[in-house]
């Protein structure tokens, strides 16, 4: 089936009522004909075979079975792609399709439009909030994205510099680049998530976001901070214990102020995801689901006067970052961090044991997490094997942290009088359920992740960045 279709970059999020799924897609093969993908859509799995590019293209998709979609997803390792994706009407019969990206691409929201003839593809007028065309652009298309990450030269769409008289802003890549030192590059990398972390609490407070917005802005601004924990982390010997700990404790602090409404957001998602497709358990939660919407919108509304503190903390540490003196460089300066990442990692997944408690489980994503974020940082030293690795450790720790919301939300539910008593159980079987198969899937990763003992990781991720860098 042909698809016409134009495609762009989205200047600024429209506000109209629309609909949204999850997407994961990964690539089993790709030539410069066309593409052989997966796809995981809200639970539909999908294999879909496409040739062609530009505005003109043909597509055939069919439904696959899960387990041979399980038997095929670990053959797309480091050429797959996350992201939201939301629907939103145009009128005149047209529907704009906006991909909001995450992990690697976070911050990259493309819009596509497919058009029933060129005729009313030339005649498409877009709206202000869309921003430049990429029909055509192979940097933009999902299979270069996957396997390529976001074009060098502008690492998200807020990172374009715009063609004035003045020096470009420095890139906000959240990784380490070829031609800066490792200390500069810790520096910016840390002032990059800082200032976007401002900058969406900004917008959506002077936007007056609604409950979804906002929430989907704090859950940014989150993901922002615990990236520049992360590589403060990555420095702390050089740091100074004292300096890392009031950095890190004031950027915490800061992400304290807006978790309640991300924690109520998230059980509201794990409840979604639960009961999903079981029977008669949805229509039983239909009032506990309209309770937890009414607690996430009464926090969310409590909680945006105090994003002004939020945005104080984070511009006091960031204006502070670029002064910060480190006298080592190179794989001296990253070693130490990547190390006790590590090593801390894989201990408190020996640790583990049969039946883990909630705490255990939790310190291990952690813990699991701070390495995902360091080896992102470090990931082009040797692409083709630490971006999979990576990919690796995020999915490990967000199996691990959907058990962590199921605890949560088997918290919620003891009290909760919405829910008759014999729907409860059902429920706490659920979840207890789900949490096992979750953390043997955890276990299963875990066991290959750290699998090497630290000195051994240490030495070969060493040889990565020395022949990257040609460093002695």
């Amino acid at each position: 089936m042909a698809e016409i279709e134009r495609k762009f970059l989205v200047a600024e999020m429209p506000r109209a009522e629309s609909a949204a799924a999850t997407i994961e897609q990964g690539y089993l093969a790709l030539d410069e004909r066309g593409e052989v993908r997966l796809r995981r859509i809200d639970g539909e799995l999908l294999l879909t075979a496409k040739s062609g590019h530009g505005e003109v293209r043909e597509e055939v998709e069919v439904s696959i079975h899960p387990r041979a979609f399980e038997a095929l997803w670990p053959l797309t390792a480091g050429r797959r792609v996350r992201k939201v994706r939301h629907y939103v009407p145009l009128g005149e019969g047209l529907r704009v399709e906006i991909d909001v990206y995450g992990g690697e691409l976070d911050g990259l929201h493309t819009a596509e439009i497919e058009f029933g003839s060129r005729e009313e593809a030339d005649a498409f007028v877009p709206p202000p909030w869309l921003g430049a065309e990429l029909t055509g652009d192979a940097r933009y298309a999902n299979q270069t994205l996957a396997t390529r990450g976001l074009p060098a030269e502008e690492e998200t769409r807020e990172d374009v510099a715009m063609e004035t008289d003045t020096a470009p802003e420095p890139s906000r890549a959240y990784r380490l680049l070829a031609d800066e030192g490792a200390a500069d590059g810790v520096r910016r990398a840390i002032v990059g998530r800082l200032d976007k972390a401002t900058e969406r609490l900004r917008e959506a407070s002077e936007n007056g976001a609604d409950g979804d917005a906002l929430a989907e802005a704090i859950h940014g601004t989150r993901k922002d901070l615990k990236k520049a924990r992360a590589v403060l982390r990555l420095v702390r010997d050089e740091l100074g214990e004292k300096t890392f700990k009031r950095e890190n404790r004031a950027l915490r602090d800061a992400a304290r102020t807006l978790s309640a409404s991300r924690d109520a957001e998230v059980k509201l998602a794990t409840l979604d995801a639960l009961v999903d497709g079981d029977g008669d358990v949805p229509a039983a939660t239909a009032r506990w689901r309209e309770a937890l919407v009414a607690d996430r919108d009464r926090i969310v509304g409590s909680e945006s006067g105090g994003t002004e503190d939020a945005v104080a903390a984070i511009e006091a540490v960031a204006a502070r970052a670029p002064e910060r003196k480190l006298r080592a460089d190179g794989w001296k300066l990253l070693s130490p961090g990547l190390d006790t990442a590590y090593r801390e990692g894989r201990e408190k997944f020996a640790a583990l044991g049969d039946s883990p408690d909630f705490e255990a489980v939790h310190e291990l994503r952690k813990r699991g997490k701070d390495l995902w974020y360091q080896l992102r940082l470090l990931r082009d030293a040797w692409q083709p094997v630490l971006e999979p690795t990576a990919e690796e450790l995020h999915e490990f720790t967000d199996k691990l942290g959907d058990h962590h919301d199921l605890a949560v939300l088997c918290v919620d539910l003891v009290g909760r009088e919405e829910v008759d008593a014999v729907h409860r159980e059902t429920l706490r079987k659920l979840i207890e359920a789900r949490q096992a198969s979750l953390l043997a899937e955890a276990l299963a990763a875990g066991d290959r992740i750290y699998a090497e003992k630290p000195k051994a990781f240490s030495r070969r991720i060493r040889a990565y960045w020395r022949a990257w860098r040609r460093e002695d």
